[in-house]
Protein backbone atom coordinates (compact mmCIF):
# COMPACT_ATOMS: atom_id res chain seq x y z
CA UNK A 1 0.00 0.00 0.00
CA UNK A 2 0.95 3.51 -0.81
CA UNK A 3 0.72 5.78 2.17
CA UNK A 4 2.46 9.39 1.72
CA UNK A 5 1.56 12.69 4.12
CA UNK A 6 2.19 16.55 2.46
CA UNK A 7 2.45 19.39 4.60
CA UNK A 8 2.28 22.85 3.60
CA UNK A 9 4.67 25.01 6.31
CA UNK A 10 2.83 27.81 8.08
CA UNK A 11 -0.73 27.20 6.75
CA UNK A 12 -0.45 23.89 8.97
CA UNK A 13 -2.25 21.64 6.00
CA UNK A 14 -1.92 17.96 5.88
CA UNK A 15 -3.01 16.38 2.57
CA UNK A 16 -2.38 12.49 1.44
CA UNK A 17 -2.03 10.09 -0.78
CA UNK A 18 -3.15 7.07 -0.63
CA UNK A 19 -3.28 3.95 -3.25
CA UNK A 20 -1.72 0.47 -4.73
CA UNK A 21 1.42 0.65 -6.84
CA UNK A 22 0.22 -3.07 -7.89
CA UNK A 23 -2.83 -1.91 -9.03
CA UNK A 24 -1.42 1.38 -10.68
CA UNK A 25 -4.25 3.18 -8.74
CA UNK A 26 -4.58 6.09 -6.27
CA UNK A 27 -6.25 8.93 -4.59
CA UNK A 28 -5.51 11.87 -3.27
CA UNK A 29 -7.59 13.68 0.76
CA UNK A 30 -7.13 16.95 0.89
CA UNK A 31 -4.80 18.36 -1.71
CA UNK A 32 -3.35 21.90 -1.60
CA UNK A 33 -3.60 24.35 -4.62
CA UNK A 34 -0.55 23.39 -6.08
CA UNK A 35 -0.34 19.84 -7.11
CA UNK A 36 2.80 19.38 -8.67
CA UNK A 37 3.58 17.69 -5.52
CA UNK A 38 1.31 15.10 -5.82
CA UNK A 39 1.42 13.96 -9.66
CA UNK A 40 5.66 13.82 -8.97
CA UNK A 41 5.12 11.57 -6.41
CA UNK A 42 2.53 9.64 -7.95
CA UNK A 43 4.97 9.30 -10.88
CA UNK A 44 7.31 7.94 -8.49
CA UNK A 45 5.60 5.19 -7.27
CA UNK A 46 4.25 4.11 -10.52
CA UNK A 47 0.14 5.32 -9.73
CA UNK A 48 -2.54 6.62 -11.29
CA UNK A 49 -4.58 9.42 -9.57
CA UNK A 50 -8.25 8.68 -10.36
CA UNK A 51 -10.04 9.90 -7.11
CA UNK A 52 -10.04 13.27 -4.83
CA UNK A 53 -11.68 13.42 -1.48
CA UNK A 54 -12.08 16.97 0.26
CA UNK A 55 -13.07 16.35 4.11
CA UNK A 56 -15.08 19.46 3.89
CA UNK A 57 -15.19 22.69 2.48
CA UNK A 58 -11.82 24.59 3.55
CA UNK A 59 -12.10 27.80 5.21
CA UNK A 60 -8.65 29.08 5.31
CA UNK A 61 -6.99 27.79 2.05
CA UNK A 62 -7.46 26.76 -1.19
CA UNK A 63 -8.57 23.19 -2.47
CA UNK A 64 -6.59 21.67 -4.93
CA UNK A 65 -8.81 19.57 -6.02
CA UNK A 66 -9.95 20.94 -9.27
CA UNK A 67 -6.30 22.11 -10.32
CA UNK A 68 -5.42 18.24 -9.53
CA UNK A 69 -8.87 17.02 -11.55
CA UNK A 70 -7.70 19.03 -14.63
CA UNK A 71 -4.73 17.58 -14.35
CA UNK A 72 -4.95 14.32 -14.21
CA UNK A 73 -8.68 13.19 -15.16
CA UNK A 74 -9.73 12.18 -11.63
CA UNK A 75 -13.30 12.55 -10.16
CA UNK A 76 -13.71 14.65 -7.12
CA UNK A 77 -15.83 13.45 -4.17
CA UNK A 78 -17.01 16.22 -1.71
CA UNK A 79 -20.33 15.58 0.92
CA UNK A 80 -23.40 16.67 -0.23
CA UNK A 81 -23.37 19.68 2.19
CA UNK A 82 -21.06 21.07 0.55
CA UNK A 83 -23.45 22.32 -2.30
CA UNK A 84 -20.33 22.36 -4.77
CA UNK A 85 -20.60 23.77 -7.81
CA UNK A 86 -18.60 22.11 -9.99
CA UNK A 87 -18.50 18.77 -11.54
CA UNK A 88 -18.28 16.02 -8.41
CA UNK A 89 -19.79 13.21 -7.17
CA UNK A 90 -21.49 12.88 -3.89
CA UNK A 91 -20.16 10.86 -0.90
CA UNK A 92 -21.82 9.42 2.03
CA UNK A 93 -21.91 7.47 5.49
CA UNK A 94 -20.85 4.12 4.74
CA UNK A 95 -19.18 4.36 0.95
CA UNK A 96 -16.34 2.52 0.35
CA UNK A 97 -13.53 2.98 -2.17
CA UNK A 98 -11.21 0.49 -3.13
CA UNK A 99 -7.49 1.18 -4.58
CA UNK A 100 -5.97 -2.48 -4.72
CA UNK A 101 -4.96 -2.72 -1.67
CA UNK A 102 -6.15 0.52 0.13
CA UNK A 103 -9.93 0.67 0.78
CA UNK A 104 -11.23 4.19 2.39
CA UNK A 105 -14.38 4.20 4.41
CA UNK A 106 -16.28 7.41 4.80
CA UNK A 107 -17.24 8.75 8.05
CA UNK A 108 -19.53 11.60 8.30
CA UNK A 109 -18.31 13.25 11.52
CA UNK A 110 -19.90 16.95 11.66
CA UNK A 111 -18.71 19.23 14.19
CA UNK A 112 -16.25 21.23 12.68
CA UNK A 113 -18.48 22.24 9.54
CA UNK A 114 -22.17 20.61 8.42
CA UNK A 115 -20.26 18.80 5.82
CA UNK A 116 -17.50 17.14 7.28
CA UNK A 117 -16.00 13.57 6.49
CA UNK A 118 -13.50 11.26 7.82
CA UNK A 119 -11.98 8.04 6.40
CA UNK A 120 -11.18 4.95 8.08
CA UNK A 121 -8.07 3.51 6.08
CA UNK A 122 -7.15 -0.22 5.55
CA UNK A 123 -4.45 -1.63 4.39
CA UNK A 124 -5.72 -5.41 2.94
CA UNK A 125 -2.16 -6.50 2.10
CA UNK A 126 -1.27 -6.57 5.83
CA UNK A 127 -4.68 -6.63 7.12
CA UNK A 128 -8.70 -6.57 7.35
CA UNK A 129 -8.39 -4.43 10.58
CA UNK A 130 -8.84 -0.25 9.95
CA UNK A 131 -5.40 0.94 11.05
CA UNK A 132 -5.67 4.33 10.41
CA UNK A 133 -8.33 7.48 10.10
CA UNK A 134 -7.61 10.63 8.18
CA UNK A 135 -10.13 12.94 10.56
CA UNK A 136 -9.98 16.05 8.44
CA UNK A 137 -10.61 18.99 11.11
CA UNK A 138 -12.57 16.65 13.66
CA UNK A 139 -9.65 15.72 15.38
CA UNK A 140 -6.12 16.98 15.42
CA UNK A 141 -2.75 16.01 17.51
CA UNK A 142 -3.49 17.64 20.92
CA UNK A 143 -6.41 19.61 19.45
CA UNK A 144 -10.34 19.36 17.85
CA UNK A 145 -11.66 21.41 15.03
CA UNK A 146 -13.05 24.81 15.99
CA UNK A 147 -17.28 24.26 15.38
CA UNK A 148 -17.73 28.29 15.21
CA UNK A 149 -16.22 28.80 11.58
CA UNK A 150 -19.77 27.80 10.16
CA UNK A 151 -21.34 30.98 11.70
CA UNK A 152 -22.90 31.77 15.20
CA UNK A 153 -26.55 30.00 13.66
CA UNK A 154 -25.18 26.75 13.79
CA UNK A 155 -22.51 26.93 16.89
CA UNK A 156 -24.79 25.39 18.94
CA UNK A 157 -25.99 22.48 16.84
CA UNK A 158 -21.99 22.59 15.36
CA UNK A 159 -20.66 21.56 19.48
CA UNK A 160 -23.51 19.28 19.37
CA UNK A 161 -22.53 17.11 16.56
CA UNK A 162 -18.69 17.94 17.17
CA UNK A 163 -19.23 15.77 20.93
CA UNK A 164 -20.87 13.03 19.06
CA UNK A 165 -18.53 12.61 16.40
CA UNK A 166 -15.48 12.45 18.81
CA UNK A 167 -17.37 10.46 21.41
CA UNK A 168 -19.93 8.14 19.37
CA UNK A 169 -18.43 7.89 15.36
CA UNK A 170 -15.19 7.28 17.22
CA UNK A 171 -15.96 4.93 19.67
CA UNK A 172 -15.83 1.64 17.25
CA UNK A 173 -12.20 2.26 16.66
CA UNK A 174 -9.19 0.67 18.89
CA UNK A 175 -7.04 2.65 20.83
CA UNK A 176 -4.19 1.75 18.61
CA UNK A 177 -5.44 3.48 15.34
CA UNK A 178 -3.58 6.13 13.79
CA UNK A 179 -4.62 9.75 13.58
CA UNK A 180 -3.54 11.34 10.33
CA UNK A 181 -5.39 15.18 10.47
CA UNK A 182 -5.83 17.74 7.75
CA UNK A 183 -4.12 19.98 9.71
CA UNK A 184 -1.35 20.32 12.17
CA UNK A 185 0.73 23.47 14.05
CA UNK A 186 -0.10 26.87 12.53
CA UNK A 187 -3.29 26.47 11.45
CA UNK A 188 -6.03 28.62 12.87
CA UNK A 189 -8.56 25.63 12.52
CA UNK A 190 -8.07 24.65 15.83
CA UNK A 191 -6.22 26.24 19.44
CA UNK A 192 -3.39 24.40 20.12
CA UNK A 193 -2.42 21.68 17.83
CA UNK A 194 1.21 20.03 18.37
CA UNK A 195 3.41 20.28 15.81
CA UNK A 196 3.56 16.30 15.31
CA UNK A 197 2.12 15.17 12.47
CA UNK A 198 0.46 11.73 13.71
CA UNK A 199 -0.91 10.02 16.70
CA UNK A 200 -3.00 7.46 17.87
CA UNK A 201 -6.88 7.69 18.94
CA UNK A 202 -5.24 6.27 22.40
CA UNK A 203 -2.81 8.59 22.92
CA UNK A 204 -5.50 11.20 22.28
CA UNK A 205 -8.25 9.61 24.45
CA UNK A 206 -5.74 9.41 27.34
CA UNK A 207 -3.98 12.79 26.83
CA UNK A 208 -6.34 15.28 24.84
CA UNK A 209 -8.51 17.02 27.70
CA UNK A 210 -11.32 17.25 25.10
CA UNK A 211 -11.72 13.70 24.30
CA UNK A 212 -10.77 12.05 27.55
CA UNK A 213 -14.42 11.34 28.40
CA UNK A 214 -15.63 15.17 28.98
CA UNK A 215 -19.25 15.35 30.19
CA UNK A 216 -21.03 17.65 27.23
CA UNK A 217 -21.77 20.42 29.72
CA UNK A 218 -18.15 21.30 30.38
CA UNK A 219 -17.33 20.64 26.73
CA UNK A 220 -19.99 22.73 25.45
CA UNK A 221 -19.16 25.52 27.79
CA UNK A 222 -15.25 25.15 26.60
CA UNK A 223 -16.04 24.85 22.27
CA UNK A 224 -18.54 27.64 22.56
CA UNK A 225 -16.07 30.59 23.17
CA UNK A 226 -12.70 31.81 23.32
CA UNK A 227 -11.40 30.66 19.73
CA UNK A 228 -8.85 33.27 17.48
CA UNK A 229 -10.14 35.91 15.37
CA UNK A 230 -11.86 34.73 12.22
CA UNK A 231 -10.04 36.17 9.26
CA UNK A 232 -12.74 38.14 6.97
CA UNK A 233 -10.81 36.17 3.88
CA UNK A 234 -11.67 33.06 5.14
CA UNK A 235 -15.60 33.55 3.71
CA UNK A 236 -14.13 34.27 0.80
CA UNK A 237 -12.09 30.94 0.67
CA UNK A 238 -15.48 29.01 1.59
CA UNK A 239 -17.18 30.92 -1.56
CA UNK A 240 -14.32 30.05 -3.66
CA UNK A 241 -13.98 26.46 -2.90
CA UNK A 242 -17.85 26.27 -3.03
CA UNK A 243 -17.90 27.35 -6.40
CA UNK A 244 -14.63 25.77 -7.82
CA UNK A 245 -11.35 27.77 -7.57
CA UNK A 246 -9.87 29.27 -10.95
CA UNK A 247 -7.02 27.44 -12.48
CA UNK A 248 -3.55 28.76 -11.70
CA UNK A 249 -2.95 28.95 -15.05
CA UNK A 250 -6.27 31.47 -15.50
CA UNK A 251 -4.57 33.62 -12.79
CA UNK A 252 -3.18 37.43 -13.88
CA UNK A 253 0.35 37.68 -15.02
CA UNK A 254 2.19 38.88 -11.82
CA UNK A 255 5.12 41.43 -13.82
CA UNK A 256 7.57 43.56 -12.45
CA UNK A 257 5.98 47.03 -11.84
CA UNK A 258 7.45 50.73 -12.55
CA UNK A 259 6.95 53.33 -10.47
CA UNK A 260 4.67 55.04 -13.10
CA UNK A 261 2.42 51.86 -13.37
CA UNK A 262 2.45 51.66 -8.96
CA UNK A 263 1.35 54.85 -9.09
CA UNK A 264 -1.48 54.51 -11.12
CA UNK A 265 -2.35 50.77 -9.70
CA UNK A 266 -2.75 53.02 -6.13
CA UNK A 267 -4.76 55.44 -7.86
CA UNK A 268 -7.37 52.71 -8.92
CA UNK A 269 -7.49 51.41 -5.54
CA UNK A 270 -4.94 48.71 -5.36
CA UNK A 271 -3.06 48.00 -2.19
CA UNK A 272 0.49 47.64 -1.43
CA UNK A 273 1.56 44.63 1.12
CA UNK A 274 4.92 44.85 2.07
CA UNK A 275 7.31 41.66 2.70
CA UNK A 276 10.14 43.42 4.21
CA UNK A 277 11.89 42.64 7.91
CA UNK A 278 9.82 45.56 10.15
CA UNK A 279 13.49 47.18 10.44
CA UNK A 280 13.34 47.81 6.75
CA UNK A 281 10.06 48.91 6.62
CA UNK A 282 10.31 50.96 9.43
CA UNK A 283 13.19 53.14 7.87
CA UNK A 284 11.16 53.85 4.64
CA UNK A 285 7.92 52.58 2.99
CA UNK A 286 5.07 53.61 0.43
CA UNK A 287 1.97 55.61 2.22
CA UNK A 288 -1.06 53.41 3.10
CA UNK A 289 1.42 50.02 2.65
CA UNK A 290 0.95 47.23 5.34
CA UNK A 291 3.92 45.53 6.44
CA UNK A 292 3.16 41.72 6.76
CA UNK A 293 7.10 40.35 7.10
CA UNK A 294 6.99 37.27 4.80
CA UNK A 295 7.07 33.97 6.38
CA UNK A 296 5.17 30.60 5.87
CA UNK A 297 2.27 31.80 7.96
CA UNK A 298 2.24 35.71 7.09
CA UNK A 299 -0.44 34.65 4.74
CA UNK A 300 -2.81 33.94 7.86
CA UNK A 301 -2.09 37.73 9.12
CA UNK A 302 -3.02 38.64 5.34
CA UNK A 303 -6.48 37.01 5.84
CA UNK A 304 -7.01 39.35 8.58
CA UNK A 305 -5.78 42.67 7.13
CA UNK A 306 -6.56 42.23 3.29
CA UNK A 307 -9.66 40.69 1.87
CA UNK A 308 -8.70 38.22 -1.15
CA UNK A 309 -10.91 40.10 -3.29
CA UNK A 310 -8.47 43.15 -3.17
CA UNK A 311 -5.73 44.23 -6.27
CA UNK A 312 -2.56 43.70 -4.67
CA UNK A 313 0.96 45.03 -5.50
CA UNK A 314 3.79 43.26 -3.46
CA UNK A 315 6.52 45.02 -2.33
CA UNK A 316 9.83 42.63 -1.61
CA UNK A 317 13.67 43.02 -1.20
CA UNK A 318 14.19 40.78 -4.49
CA UNK A 319 11.85 39.44 -7.56
CA UNK A 320 12.38 35.80 -6.10
CA UNK A 321 11.05 37.18 -2.50
CA UNK A 322 7.90 38.73 -4.06
CA UNK A 323 6.96 35.35 -6.52
CA UNK A 324 7.84 33.42 -3.10
CA UNK A 325 5.44 35.57 -1.53
CA UNK A 326 3.24 35.35 -4.08
CA UNK A 327 2.89 31.65 -4.66
CA UNK A 328 2.03 31.60 -0.78
CA UNK A 329 -0.72 34.39 -1.40
CA UNK A 330 -2.43 32.08 -4.23
CA UNK A 331 -3.19 29.12 -1.46
CA UNK A 332 -5.31 31.32 0.33
CA UNK A 333 -7.03 32.72 -3.09
CA UNK A 334 -4.99 36.31 -3.45
CA UNK A 335 -5.45 35.83 -7.63
CA UNK A 336 -5.51 39.46 -7.74
CA UNK A 337 -1.63 40.08 -7.33
CA UNK A 338 -1.17 42.06 -10.44
CA UNK A 339 2.89 42.63 -10.07
CA UNK A 340 5.72 43.76 -7.40
CA UNK A 341 8.29 46.23 -6.58
CA UNK A 342 11.20 43.69 -6.43
CA UNK A 343 13.84 46.18 -5.42
CA UNK A 344 12.81 46.65 -2.49
CA UNK A 345 11.51 50.85 -2.57
CA UNK A 346 14.71 51.94 -4.42
CA UNK A 347 13.44 52.48 -7.88
CA UNK A 348 10.65 54.75 -5.49
CA UNK A 349 12.93 56.57 -3.77
CA UNK A 350 15.40 57.41 -6.96
CA UNK A 351 12.27 58.89 -8.27
CA UNK A 352 12.01 60.65 -5.24
CA UNK A 353 8.30 60.12 -4.41
CA UNK A 354 7.05 60.29 -0.78
CA UNK A 355 7.76 58.05 1.51
CA UNK A 356 6.39 57.59 5.14
CA UNK A 357 8.49 55.60 7.75
CA UNK A 358 7.52 53.41 11.38
CA UNK A 359 10.90 54.70 13.91
CA UNK A 360 12.03 51.13 15.46
CA UNK A 361 12.79 51.86 19.30
CA UNK A 362 14.91 49.89 20.88
CA UNK A 363 14.13 49.17 25.00
CA UNK A 364 16.50 51.92 25.60
CA UNK A 365 15.37 54.58 23.14
CA UNK A 366 11.84 53.85 24.75
CA UNK A 367 13.23 53.81 28.35
CA UNK A 368 14.61 57.54 27.43
CA UNK A 369 10.87 58.39 25.82
CA UNK A 370 9.01 57.79 28.65
CA UNK A 371 11.97 59.99 30.94
CA UNK A 372 11.22 62.93 28.71
CA UNK A 373 7.98 62.46 28.07
CA UNK A 374 5.70 60.51 30.88
CA UNK A 375 2.31 60.83 28.61
CA UNK A 376 4.16 58.50 25.76
CA UNK A 377 1.72 55.68 25.07
CA UNK A 378 2.55 52.54 24.88
CA UNK A 379 -0.23 50.11 23.29
CA UNK A 380 0.17 46.27 23.25
CA UNK A 381 -1.58 44.05 20.49
CA UNK A 382 -0.96 41.26 22.20
CA UNK A 383 -3.63 38.45 22.91
CA UNK A 384 -5.01 38.39 26.36
CA UNK A 385 -2.85 35.19 27.65
CA UNK A 386 0.24 37.26 26.71
CA UNK A 387 -0.60 40.29 28.09
CA UNK A 388 -1.53 38.67 31.42
CA UNK A 389 1.64 37.21 31.55
CA UNK A 390 2.97 40.51 31.91
CA UNK A 391 3.42 44.04 30.20
CA UNK A 392 4.98 47.19 30.49
CA UNK A 393 3.59 49.30 33.48
CA UNK A 394 1.22 51.81 31.97
CA UNK A 395 0.20 50.22 28.33
CA UNK A 396 -2.84 50.26 27.13
CA UNK A 397 -4.44 46.63 25.72
CA UNK A 398 -5.50 46.47 22.43
CA UNK A 399 -5.31 43.42 20.77
CA UNK A 400 -3.95 43.44 16.99
CA UNK A 401 -8.04 41.62 16.08
CA UNK A 402 -9.53 45.29 17.42
CA UNK A 403 -6.46 47.20 15.61
CA UNK A 404 -7.58 45.68 12.14
CA UNK A 405 -10.79 45.75 13.02
CA UNK A 406 -10.79 49.75 13.71
CA UNK A 407 -12.61 49.21 17.05
CA UNK A 408 -10.66 51.20 19.34
CA UNK A 409 -10.04 54.82 20.21
CA UNK A 410 -7.03 56.77 20.30
CA UNK A 411 -5.90 60.19 20.11
CA UNK A 412 -4.39 61.20 16.94
CA UNK A 413 -2.36 63.74 18.32
CA UNK A 414 -0.64 61.43 20.82
CA UNK A 415 3.06 59.32 20.60
CA UNK A 416 2.34 55.99 20.66
CA UNK A 417 4.48 52.91 20.80
CA UNK A 418 3.06 49.35 19.73
CA UNK A 419 4.51 46.38 21.14
CA UNK A 420 4.24 43.13 20.55
CA UNK A 421 6.11 39.69 21.64
CA UNK A 422 8.79 39.94 18.65
CA UNK A 423 8.26 42.90 16.72
CA UNK A 424 6.01 41.46 14.07
CA UNK A 425 2.25 42.18 14.84
CA UNK A 426 3.18 45.96 16.19
CA UNK A 427 4.59 46.93 13.01
CA UNK A 428 1.20 45.23 11.06
CA UNK A 429 -0.87 47.12 13.91
CA UNK A 430 1.50 50.64 13.17
CA UNK A 431 1.17 50.08 9.48
CA UNK A 432 -2.54 50.02 9.82
CA UNK A 433 -2.86 52.95 12.19
CA UNK A 434 -0.79 54.91 9.98
CA UNK A 435 -2.69 54.22 6.99
CA UNK A 436 -5.88 55.51 9.57
CA UNK A 437 -4.18 58.99 9.77
CA UNK A 438 -1.84 58.81 13.07
CA UNK A 439 1.03 60.28 12.27
CA UNK A 440 3.07 59.82 15.53
CA UNK A 441 3.24 55.92 15.63
CA UNK A 442 6.60 54.32 16.74
CA UNK A 443 7.21 50.27 16.98
CA UNK A 444 9.43 48.48 19.61
CA UNK A 445 11.81 46.41 17.95
CA UNK A 446 12.00 42.91 19.62
CA UNK A 447 8.68 43.51 21.08
CA UNK A 448 8.35 42.14 24.71
CA UNK A 449 11.00 39.60 24.12
CA UNK A 450 13.70 42.26 23.83
CA UNK A 451 12.48 44.72 26.50
CA UNK A 452 12.37 41.56 29.13
CA UNK A 453 15.89 40.69 28.13
CA UNK A 454 16.84 44.73 28.99
CA UNK A 455 14.84 44.36 32.36
CA UNK A 456 17.62 41.69 33.40
CA UNK A 457 20.42 42.94 31.95
CA UNK A 458 19.89 46.35 33.92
Amino acid sequence: MLFQQFKVDGLGCFSYLLGCPAEGTACVVDPERHVDRYLQAAQQNGVRITHIFDTHLHADHITGSNELAARTGATIYVHPGVEAGYPHQDMQEGNRFRFGTAELEVIETFGHTPNSVSFAVTDHSRSEDIFALLTGDLLFVGDIGRPDLAGSDLLEAQVKNLYDSLYVKLSRFPDWTEVYPAHGEGSLCGRGMSPKPVTTLGFERRNNPLLNNMPYEKFHDIMSSGFQVRPDNFAVIVDKNRHGPAPLADAAPFNLLNVQQVEDALNRGTKIVDTRVPSAFGAAHIHGSVNIGLTPSSVNWLGMVVSADTDLIIVADTPARAEEAAYIYRRAGYDRLIGYLGDGISSWAAQAKPLDHLPQLTPDSLKYVFEKYPDHLVVDVRSEEEWESGHIENAMHIPIGKIIAGDFELDKNRHITIVCASGYRSNIAGSILESAGYPKVFSLIGGMTAWQASQKNR
